[in-house]
């Protein structure tokens, strides 16, 4: 993509008409189909493209643009950056039979935000409210956010688009975390307007452009791509986010459990052959040891006992923590294998019972969760068959 993109640029340097690209079969075509323009062809040997003209008579030229393109490659020469924008707002409440279990996770978790903030250097995010006549409501007024992606590319073409739509994903799913509330994904990415690369160029090196948080930790979970062993942590951070996004977007408070817990559990899953021994261990000591003044915070809630099927009694603070984790996984995995149940129960009635309550407190855990893992990531030895052992079996 690289070296189509550089032949593309290079070209275009030089006074061809190569500023349509596209792609055919295994080729990048450069050029628009009524002129002149090129083929390259994907082939097993460097530079792997063969690039082939339309006019024999014009091959020489282009295999001089060609050698050229092939050098800055070797260089590792990526050019740009090149900017891509686009759009995401949050979706609002919508009135359904689980209405008060989504009412509630979003009066709790909703959160204001507006202006410019960051993601690393890259990502720059620009936070508006819609207009509202009320200055005075329950629920915030509707979110929008502009998000600017500057992707490496020597042009806004192959190579820069592909980077740039594997972004916003994870940056909307960071929003929707930051927001507290879900964002409808784009369509599509496109290249930023010319009049607005300059304000963009400026932002990026901006020391006052904050960097995103929630509850004052940073979001930012690009930046430890370049540390030992940061694509782990980055690949579990962002499987969370992804997946805590995809729950608050749930209808059904059921589904939004289950998918609460898995945002969590993906925090402890390691990438080794025995990440599914003692599962259930895991998550408890994991959790317990990551964030015990949230869980004790779950517990002191005044629907936890009609919410979870725990009685407080007289017993100690980590006896609760720990029996919670053990009812929030067993929630989780009865579900995931016994499907769900029947929760409908109207408007009217709804509220009277703790299984609205359930969905916000479940959402409080996968916060709590991410939250404290992104201030201090970690990995567990449970399970690791030198470490964690099971007991040998006495006569």
């Amino acid at each position: 993509m690289v070296l189509a993109d550089w032949v593309s640029r290079l070209g275009t340097e030089a006074g061809f008409q190569f500023e349509q690209h596209g792609t055919s079969g295994n080729a990048f075509t450069i050029g628009g189909p009524t002129g002149l323009h090129v083929t390259a062809q994907l082939t097993d040997a460097p530079p792997y493209l063969k690039v082939v003209a339309s006019e024999p008579g014009a091959q020489p030229a282009i295999d001089d643009l060609a050698a050229k393109a092939a050098e800055r490659v070797a260089r590792r020469d990526f050019g740009g950056p090149m900017w891509y924008s686009t759009q995401i707002a949050d979706t609002g409440l919508k009135l359904s039979a689980s209405f008060m279990g989504s009412f509630l996770e979003r009066l709790g978790n909703q959160t204001r935000i507006a202006g410019w903030r960051r993601l690393g250097r890259d990502v720059l995010l620009e936070f508006r409210e819609a207009p509202s006549e009320s200055s005075d409501q329950l629920i915030a007024p509707k979110a929008e956010v502009k998000i600017h992606i500057a992707a490496p590319g020597p042009k806004p073409g192959h190579f820069a688009s592909h980077v740039a739509h594997n972004v916003p994903e994870t940056v909307a799913s960071i929003c929707a975390f930051a927001l507290g509330r879900s964002v409808q994904l784009p369509p599509t990415v496109f290249p930023a307007k010319p009049e607005g690369l300059a304000e963009l160029s400026q932002r990026r090196t901006d020391n006052t452009v904050l960097t995103l948080a929630r509850k004052g930790v940073s979001l930012d979970v690009f930046s430890q791509l370049g540390l030992p062993g940061g694509l782990e942590i980055f690949h579990r951070e962002r499987a969370a986010l992804l997946t805590c996004s995809a729950a608050m977007s749930q209808d059904s408070d059921l589904v939004a459990c289950i998918l609460y817990v898995v945002a969590a559990e993906c925090l402890t899953t390691l990438d080794v052959p025995w990440r599914d021994a003692k599962l259930t261990k895991r998550f408890i000591e994991f959790f317990d040891s990551l964030m015990p003044t949230e869980l004790e915070a779950i517990v002191a809630h005044a629907n936890f006992e009609e919410a979870f099927g725990i009685r407080r009694g007289s017993r100690s603070a980590r006896s609760l923590r720990r029996e919670l984790l053990n009812r929030i996984y067993d929630y989780r995995s009865g579900l995931v294998h016994g499907g769900l149940t029947p929760t409908y129960q109207g408007l009217g009635s709804a509220v009277e019972n703790g299984g609205v309550v359930r969905r916000a407190l479940f959402s409080d855990f996968a916060e709590g969760a991410i939250l404290g893992y992104l201030k201090s990531p970690r990995s567990s030895l449970i399970g690791h068959p030198a470490f964690d052992a099971p007991l040998a079996a006495t006569a």
